[in-house]
């Protein structure tokens, strides 16, 4: 290798630099230009940014650099980075992969790749002018209502071309389940910069439009919120369901019988009693009882009879007594 520097064709800017840095000069860790993938010094620091990226299959980890080395993004600087979000369909899916991986960036990264590609090719990256949606459809240039936007549109403009891309914000608002609240809220920042969240969604989108070579499979983290939020729901809904299988509260007729029998029984019973069934649980619990009992029964009967009639004849007969001594 020689020290001039090297062309476009052979390293990316900002990310890649051809010659090996020197003893105290340079970062070990920086792309070089003879890499074709992450080296062991480069995969742990990486590790460090982003937890569990270690992780990841060999193959999605080359695909990532290949998109440090297009965008000319640096992953150490946070630049770039790729998430791997846990994908709960794995749970009961074989063939779902446990973890489903995106590369995101930042709105300044998303502009600083745009800019860089557009002025490679002696072109310029303009914008038209943002335009606001309320819900009844009537366009806007400035938000200034507290609660958020229908949609946004954004257009760039790229050598005279127009990118328009507008952004829904059913489509794009994070929602998350809140249990004090008992139910779905919008997440913390897209609460309180509505307008700000979504019109970074149509801006990543315009821009990936103006620049597909080079934002092609590259996110904003903005416009991920939503599937975060899903996979969250996701994964609290099997542990839920799975919880709730445990404890015998579904999933099993028997156990649902065993623990909702006693909060049914009012209305099992007056069930039963209008179906004119209820007797026959108690005669079939009479049945299963040994037979001697009604023989007791019998004997008891017995006994008494007798018993009966001798205290009856005593009287009798001290009746006819008094009679003849009357007489």
């Amino acid at each position: 290798m020689n020290d001039e520097h090297p062309s476009d064709t052979q390293a990316v800017e900002g990310t890649v630099v051809e010659t090996p840095p020197k003893a105290g000069a340079a970062s070990a860790i920086v792309l070089r230009a003879d890499q074709d993938e992450f080296d062991h010094k480069q995969l742990s620091t990486l590790a460090l940014i982003s937890p569990g990226l270690a992780a990841a299959p060999r193959g999605h980890l080359a695909m990532f650099f290949h998109y440090c080395v297009r965008t000319g993004l640096d992953p150490f600087a946070r630049q770039i980075y790729m998430i791997g979000r846990k994908n709960w369909k794995a749970a009961d899916n074989p063939d779902e992969p446990e973890y489903t991986w995106t590369i995101q960036t930042g709105i300044d990264g998303f502009r600083t790749v745009a800019h860089r590609a557009s002025a490679k090719a002696g072109e310029a990256i303009s914008y038209e002018d943002t335009v606001y949606y309320d819900s009844e459809g009537k366009a806007l240039e400035v938000w200034l209502p507290k609660a958020p936007p229908t949609a946004v549109k954004v257009t760039v403009l790229r050598d005279g071309a127009r990118f328009p891309f507008i952004a829904r914000w059913d489509e794009f608002a994070p929602t998350y389940y809140d249990p004090k609240q008992g139910g779905y809220v919008v997440a913390k920042m897209w609460r309180q910069m509505p307008a700000h969240m979504l019109r970074k969604c149509a801006e990543a989108g315009a821009l990936r439009m103006a620049a597909p070579q080079d934002l092609s499979g590259v996110y904003v983290h903005e416009e991920m919120e939503q599937a975060d939020a899903e996979a969250v729901a996701g994964v609290s809904e099997d542990a839920t369901q799975r919880l709730r299988a445990a404890a015998g509260l579904e999933g099993s007729d028997a156990d649902d019988g065993e623990q909702g029998g006693s909060a049914a029984t009012g209305e099992e019973a007056t069930d039963r009693t209008a179906r004119g069934d209820k007797p026959a649980p108690r005669k079939r619990a009479k049945t299963a009882k040994p037979k001697p009992e009604p023989e007791a029964e019998q004997d008891v009967e017995a006994s008494e009879d007798p018993a009966g009639r001798k205290r009856a004849t005593p009287r009798k007969r001290a009746a006819s007594a008094k009679s003849r001594t009357a007489s």
